[in-house]
């Protein structure tokens, strides 16, 4: 919607819902309209579309931005320093109306039993010139009101007993409705809050049922548990009938055991697919790979952090498969990445909008893709499940590691012979009792042997004389393998006491 040097999405959305909701009537509509050279004829719904997409295309350029933003400001003060909405508000006008908070008619002080054009001055009881509040609810990247389909409905207490709620659509009240069928993005959503002031959650009654024409719209009406902000409006597109277009719809909200005012709407809206907002991000923001390596040498280079690899795994968190668009939030500090499209998936069905792995908050404004890990998934099998992240940023798989270590498998896993003990005695000596083993020599004559020795062999010293069998035999031919390979097992003891006669201690 807005380019990188642009303007930031979340004030593009909140003006665009300035002008969706119903704080403008169609003479604000117009002065804004023409005040940016647009068509300021037509119905009001065309006005809003006309001005959605003049905020659309003006969010790449800062300046032209603030001016279409100042002349809706200019439309909000006009609304509410006027008397009589059928002439033209001047500038000194506005500066004689009262604005004190009746003025604005707040949603704090309670409505009023008084008569149609009563003046309103501070102290004097609320009349019901404003019939229904006006309704604000938190950005989805899931979907974008277009425009509201008819007035607020508030849904009073009820402790004790149920009450139903009726809404009426027909394409000829609502002639935007008729998009639906041209457009599939185009839904119908009905839309609840539990206040009315403010950016509010979507929120249902818990006891709650919604039916169109009869039919009752079957839709989880209270979000994940415990979890404020995880409700989603309900589509009931598919249940209404547009055509014929004078068919008036009737929607039913029927509720029960309330202890406090709920406000529902229907908004026609544009939805936005999982694959769609995926596209946006692969598009979008970038974690450059050069800065998540300086970031990995900074937290080596730190004293009180042990430097040590780390194993970076290339499967999602959520759905346990191999990443394919790599992202994160961009206040996360870990490497780890989490797919996009699991991570929308699992958002599309409970918001929640945060991290899987840190926790922290991830919208989807703040989503971006991970170069170094992208680089990562590039460059290997798409069976590899994961690789080694060494403290200078370098990352080599795990079978590269093995054979960088120069670790033999065997000589590193192999724990069966803990109690064996290297013996090195020559071959060709027969092997006395114990008993009958000289002192060993002194390193003078040791110096003086030049004979060439043989091999070595190995005796497991654990074994009684009874117990001789092959097993020593393969002992052996394991010690001496290992040996070859240049690993030697911190374990191994040479006892001087037992060598044979001319054999020096190593």
């Amino acid at each position: 919607m807005a380019s990188a040097d642009g303007v930031p999405r979340h004030e593009v959305l909140s003006l665009m819902r300035e002008i969706q909701g119903n704080q403008l009537f169609n003479r604000q509509l117009s002065s804004i309209c023409q005040v940016n050279g647009l068509k300021s004829t037509g119905v009001k719904a065309e006005m809003q579309r006309r001005i959605i997409n003049l905020i659309q295309e003006s969010s790449a350029d800062p300046s032209r931005f603030a001016q279409v933003k100042q002349s809706i400001s200019n439309a909000h003060a006009q609304r509410n320093g006027t008397a009589p909405v059928t002439t033209t508000t001047s500038l000194k006008s506005r500066t004689t109306a009262p604005t004190g908070p009746n003025a604005h008619f707040p949603l704090s002080v309670p409505y009023g039993n008084g008569s149609p054009g009563m003046s309103q001055n501070f102290g004097t009881p609320r009349i019901n010139i404003m019939t229904t509040p006006a309704l604000a609810f938190k950005p989805s990247p899931f979907y974008l009101i277009k425009s509201t389909l008819g007035d607020v409905r508030i849904c009073e207490a009820m402790a004790q007993h149920r009450n139903t709620i009726n809404l009426h659509i027909s394409a000829t009240t609502y002639p935007e409705v008729q998009q639906c069928l041209a457009d599939t993005s185009h839904r119908v959503l009905l839309f609840c809050a539990g206040e009315a002031i403010g950016s509010q959650n979507i929120e249902f009654p818990h006891q709650a049922e919604i039916r169109v024409n009869g039919s009752e719209v079957k839709a989880n009406l209270r979000g994940l548990k415990s979890k404020p902000g995880s409700t989603r409006p309900v589509d009931i597109t598919d249940a209404l009938r547009i055509k014929p277009p004078n068919y008036l719809n009737t929607i039913d909200f029927t509720y029960a055991l309330t202890t406090k005012k709920f406000y529902m709407i229907a908004n026609l809206c544009q939805v936005y697919s999982v694959a769609e907002l995926v596209q946006g991000i692969s598009t979008g923001r970038r974690i450059p790979k050069d800065s998540v390596i300086t970031e990995l040498n900074q937290k080596a280079q730190d004293p009180d952090v042990v430097a040590t690899s780390s194993v970076l795994s290339l499967k999602c968190p959520l759905s346990y498969t191999r990443l394919d668009v790599p992202c994160r939030g961009m206040s996360c500090s870990h490497v780890q990445c989490f797919d996009a499209t699991s991570y929308l998936q699992l958002q599309e069905q409970g918001p929640q909008w945060l991290c899987p792995i840190c926790n922290k908050p991830a919208p989807y404004e703040q989503l971006a893709v991970d170069e170094y890990v992208q680089d990562i998934l590039d460059n290997t099998s798409k069976s590899l499940e994961g690789v080694i992240i060494e403290p200078n940023g370098r990352w080599l798989s795990k079978g590269e590691e093995a054979e960088a270590n120069n670790f033999p498998s065997e000589a590193y896993f192999d724990d069966d012979d803990d109690d064996a003990i290297e013996l090195s005695v020559i071959t060709n000596t027969p092997v006395r009792p114990p008993d009958k083993l000289p002192t060993p020599s002194t390193p003078s004559r040791q110096a003086g042997g030049g004979t060439k020795r043989p091999a070595p062999a190995v005796i497991d010293l654990t074994l009684s004389s009874d117990d001789e069998d092959e097993e020593p035999i393969e002992r052996a031919r394991k010690r001496r393998s290992t040996v070859a390979n240049g690993y030697h097992r911190s374990s191994s003891l040479l006892l001087p006491e037992l060598l044979p006669p001319g054999l020096p201690p190593s």
